[in-house]
This record gives C-alpha cells, sequence and structure tokens, in this order.
C-alpha cells in the first residue's frame, strides 16, 4: 500500500493514497469515485475480528521507483471515550513516534525483521504486497462451534469461494487473485472454482459468457443459454445473464441451485437471488453481470454490506431506474422459460426421460453428413457446409431446435430434432442419422480421434415423442411428425447431429 504515510500530507501527481485510506482513514472520500469499496467501511471487520480490535498491518509499497517497507499497528476504535477532560475516537497507532509526536509506521529492514520475528507471512524482498495479522482473534462459533482454530481458516476459504469464485477464474489471462490458505505451515485445497462442487455450475456458465463476449459467438453447449439484459425506454444494455442446466452427480453441493449469482464491476458476488426453478430432476445456475456503464446505479442500491440490490435505494438516471429494470426482466427470463416447464414435452415423455446437464459435453447442431453411425466428413468428401439442408426432390430435413438431454434407460443420451418438409404425396424415404464430435473451434474432427476415447453412437428415433426407439426410419411425404434422433452422450464431449434423406424405391 503505497501513497503518503498521514491523511494530511498531499499525494503526488496521480499518486494513490493506498496507506491512508486503509490505515488512517476511515470512512472514504467520494473523490474516489467507484475505486475500492462504495463505503470504506468493510476493513472494519479486521479489527471485529480482534478480542482487542487491533490488527499488524505491514506492507511492501513501491514508492519512488523503489520498493519501501512500512509496518504499524492498527485499532478500529469502535468505541470513543474521555480522558483527562479530552475526547478520543478510540482509534490508535502503534510504530514509530515521530517529531511531531504523530506515530508513523516503521519503515526499512527494521519493519521487515519484526513483522517476520512476529511471524507474518511477508512478500519476497523485490515484491509489493500487503500482509494483516488479527491480533487475538475472537472465538469463532462455525457449524458445528469453535472445536479447532482451524475452522475459522476453513471459514475464510469457503467465504472467499462463495463470494469472490470470479476472481479464481482464469478467462485466458490468468486469475485475477491468487488464493491460498494454511493452517500451520499445511495448505488447506486450493480455490478451484470449475471443480468444486457448489460453484461449478455457476463457473462454467460464467466461462462461456466471457468467452461470448470476447468472440461474439453464442456459447455452443445446449447446457448454458446467454440472455442480454436490456432496459426498453430508454434503450440500454444493462448487462448480461447466463443460465447453466445441470443434472447433479452424486456428491454435488446444491445449496444454490436455481439462484442467480449478482455481480458488478469489482467482481464480487453481491448476492444469491433465488428465482423459479425448473420441474423435472435439473436444476439452473445462472450468473448476471451489470455492464460497466451502468455500475454506479447498480452500487448506489447496495447497503453497507454490500449483499443486496435495493430497488428503491438506487440511484436514478432521470426517472427510470435500471436496477428495477434489470430485476423485472431477470425474472422474467426465468418465468418464460420455468413457469409452465410442469407440462410434459414430447422428448420428456420418452421413458420418463428428463432434461440433463452436468459434467456432459456441449452440444451444438447445424454441422451436416452421412450414415447412421457416428461419423466424421473428411476432406473432399463434398458433404453441405454447416447450416444447409440434405434434400432430394424438393424434400428437406433440417433441424427443428436445440439439442435435448436425458436420461434414457439410466443412461446419458442426447436428442436432436428434425422435421422433414415438402416432397411428392406418397413418397418414401429413408432417414439416417450421424453424430460428430466437435472442437472448441467450432470445427470438427478429421478422424477417429484419441485412442480408446468414447464416441457417440446412434440409438434410435423417437417420432412424435412415442415410447417406442425406431432403429430403421421410414417416412412417407408429406409429414408433419417431430423426429429425433438419439445418440449416447460422452462425458466432456461436444456433440453434433445431422439427418439425411434417400428415396425408397416403389
Amino acid at each position: 500500500m503505497g501513497g503518503p504515510i498521514r491523511a494530511n500530507f498531499a499525494s503526488k501527481m496521480n499518486e494513490k493514497r493506498d496507506f491512508v485510506d486503509f490505515v488512517r482513514n476511515f470512512g472514504r472520500s467520494q473523490s474516489k469515485g467507484l475505486e475500492g469499496g462504495t463505503y470504506g467501511l468493510g476493513k472494519g471487520v479486521l479489527y471485529e475480528s480482534s478480542d482487542v480490535g487491533m490488527c499488524l498491518v505491514y506492507s511492501q509499497a513501491l514508492v519512488d521507483g523503489a520498493i519501501e517497507n512500512r509496518l504499524i499497528g492498527v485499532s478500529g476504535g469502535d468505541e470513543d471515550y474521555d480522558d483527562n477532560n479530552l475526547k478520543y475516537t478510540g482509534r490508535n497507532w502503534w510504530g514509530i513516534i515521530a517529531e511531531d509526536e504523530i506515530v508513523d509506521p516503521a519503515t526499512g529492514t527494521d519493519a521487515r525483521l519484526i513483522a517476520e520475528t512476529v511471524g507474518m507471512p511477508v512478500p519476497e524482498p523485490d515484491e509489493s504486497g500487503t500482509c494483516i495479522m488479527i491480533i487475538d482473534p475472537k472465538r469463532f462459533d462455525g457449524d458445528r462451534g469453535d472445536a479447532h482454530i482451524q475452522d475459522r481458516i476453513n471459514a475464510i476459504r469457503d467465504a472467499a469461494l462463495k463470494w469472490a469464485w470470479p476472481h479464481a477464474m482464469d478467462v485466458g489471462s490468468g486469475p485475477n487473485v491468487e488464493f491460498s490458505f494454511t493452517f500451520d505451515g499445511a495448505a488447506l485445497a486450493p480455490i478451484r472454482p470449475l471443480e468444486d462442487p457448489m460453484i461449478r455450475h455457476f463457473a462454467q456458465g460464467y466461462v462461456d459468457m466471457m468467452r461470448s463476449n470476447e468472440t461474439g459467438i453464442d456459447p455452443q453447449s445446449a447446457q448454458t443459454i446467454l440472455k442480454p439484459i436490456d432496459s426498453q425506454r430508454p434503450q440500454k444494455h444493462l448487462g448480461a445473464l447466463v443460465l447453466r442446466q445441470a443434472l447433479h452427480q452424486l456428491g454435488d453441493v446444491r445449496s444454490l441451485e436455481n439462484t442467480v449469482a449478482l455481480l458488478r464491476k469489482p467482481r464480487m458476488v453481491v448476492k444469491y437471488l433465488p428465482v423459479t426453478a425448473p420441474a423435472g430432476d435439473f436444476s439452473v445456475y445462472s450468473v448476471f453481470v451489470a455492464d460497466d456503464s451502468v455500475d454506479k446505479f447498480f452500487a448506489s442500491s447496495e447497503p453497507v454490506a454490500h449483499d443486496d440490490w435495493v430497488v428503491m435505494k438506487a440511484e436514478k438516471d432521470g426517472r427510470r431506474n435500471y436496477v428495477r429494470s434489470a430485476m423485472l426482466s431477470i425474472d422474467a427470463v426465468f418465468k418464460s422459460l420455468y413457469s409452465d416447464s410442469t407440462a410434459a414435452t414430447a422428448s420428456q415423455r420418452v421413458a420418463g426421460a428428463t432434461r440433463i446437464s452436468s459434467a456432459l459435453g456441449g452440444l451444438i447442431t447445424g454441422i451436416k453428413g452421412q450414415g447412421a453411425r457416428s461419423i466424421e466428413p473428411q476432406a473432399g468428401s463434398g458433404l453441405p457446409s454447416p447450416g444447409s439442408s440434405i434434400s432430394s426432390r424438393r424434400t428437406t430435413i433440417r433441424p427443428s431446435g436445440p439439442a435435448k438431454l436425458f436420461k434414457f434407460g439410466g443412461n446419458n443420451r442426447v436428442g436432436f430434432p428434425f422435421v422433414i418438409s415438402g416432397g411428392k404425396p406418397k413418397e418414401k424415404f429413408s432417414v439416417t442419422a450421424h453424430a460428430h464430435i466437435v472442437l472448441g473451434t467450432g470445427g470438427v474432427e478429421s478422424n477417429d480421434g484419441p485412442l480408446m476415447a468414447a464416441r457417440p453412437e446412434f440409438v434410435g428415433w423417437i417420432v412424435d415423442g412415442d415410447d417406442e426407439l425406431v432403429e430403421t426410419l421410414i417416412v412417407e411425404t408429406p409429414t408433419e411428425a417431430s423426429y429425433l434422433a438419439i445418440f449416447t452422450q460422452p462425458a466432456d464431449t461436444a456433440v453434433s447431429s445431422t439427418a439425411s434423406l434417400e428415396v425408397v424405391a416403389p
């Protein structure tokens, strides 16, 4: 934490005042805009965690091009008091007493030596960074009581995971924060949002959203739905909402299912907002990120604890309350998707199957090919380009919607819906379907893939939601029936299906 060491010292040009803002000042200056906390009171939890209300603060800051060591003791000052007819705030500092009797931080090698002596994990000599030691920490009452001091460390780790997991995400340039937790020299489990049984579905949706923002391409997965959240009058982009649908695996923690993680510019989770739950055996995990252009309106709606967006408290843009608009739009998305989800669809009636998404691979449609088995198009094969239709005598077969995930006979299955249009009366066609392995670039594998790797296999057809699987499908035109091509769904594999028609000789 750099900058001046006293609150009454002026800053140099473009110099931040991190040290005085953290150590000397309570509350915050409006001149900081939205930098740091909105109220400047969050650090009070450090002093509240101490039975004596005191912390040691050691920092290595870049000052005038060189690393400067600083160490000072700080008391938060919860209560003021009188002494010898003088009024005191209760805020106290321990350090080096200057000639004007103001307590300044210890600096230089002495500061580092003291910090190391009392057991503070200081940064390397040529690195910047800050370490805070809570003196005489209070008893922590965890879920089972404070049976062991390690419970405190576990609680801090769990809180960082639940509320700060976006900072631990690597979406291309590494995580913003490298979290690590130790107890008596032993490392606790690292924070890995994409692997955590409580957070992983939120994290995967967040990754899909970030990649879509960078590429301009919608997520290539049937598990992920991306929705823009906009204000209509006036027209204003308020943020992005991503939904990740999931059937749970053994060991998943479901305490946050059917909620939206609300985020704004600092990328801390403000709240997990409960939403309309889908019917069936799957849940939805969602993330909303407010657009930077409206961040100040969402910030103004937060109470001191930063744990909610209070619509009535939000600053308005003229007469428009963007926070209200965003919350209503988010609610409308879930109601439109799931409010009538108790009505069984044709695909949901397949042998009691339900939609799933879990650790299954992403699913996309639109790549064409031939055959009823799992094959990949070869170079020069003459297969149509993605998105085109295969036709015979003006009869076409095309995808009619997104892929659908099932539990079919206790196994993971994926269904691709198709419709057939055109054709001469009473003309018959043989319909075949196949699957492709889709690469992260959107292309398909041009070979058999890794040795022993699981491949999607054709299972059969479902016609108009019937419970019976049809292995060989013969269709007479014209037809208004719906056709669902069913394949096995290997884990962690993106799959695309296509279908083709061949005239059956009379």
